[in-house]
């Protein structure tokens, strides 16, 4: 009897353990592996938190962590994992920087604005992910994943 119990506990403990209800995984390894996983590392070049601040204009408070891979080619490709703080003002300023990056696009780079337009953008409560990239199915398989869903 004894055995019995000690053993379904153990198993409630194991349980309770994964069902965190999303991922732990820092930012910096969740964005490394969506990169590898949407066969993006050729073209992506990492950022700092200050360029990721002066993209994105975070105020203070607002991201606990962050990592952001951005296309070091002519695309608007973009991988941003946000660990927010305050996840409306997340929201905001992810919607704010691809408003500026499509704008930006629209006549240089015309046939980047439909990846834009259509960015994968999706959260968990805690953690905001950003991907614009061509193969949009992918993306919005990888997103779900890091986050649990």
């Amino acid at each position: 009897m004894f055995r019995k119990f000690v053993s379904s506990l153990a198993a409630l403990v194991l349980l309770a353990g994964c069902s965190g209800g999303g991922s732990s995984a820092s930012p910096t390894s969740t964005g490394e592996k969506i990169v590898k996983n949407l066969n993006l590392t050729e073209k992506m070049d990492v950022m700092d938190e200050s360029q990721i601040n002066g993209l994105f204009f975070f105020e203070d408070g607002t991201v606990k962590s962050s990592s952001l891979y951005l296309a070091n080619d002519q695309t608007a490709d973009v991988v941003g994992v946000f660990e927010a703080e305050n996840m409306d003002s997340v929201k905001q300023c992810v919607r704010t920087y691809l408003e500026t990056t499509k704008l930006q696009n629209q006549n240089y780079n015309p046939e980047e604005v439909f990846k834009i337009d259509n960015a994968v953008i999706d959260d968990n409560g805690k953690t905001l992910i950003l991907v614009v990239c061509d193969d949009l199915e992918s993306a919005k398989k990888e997103v779900k994943s890091a986050l649990g869903k």
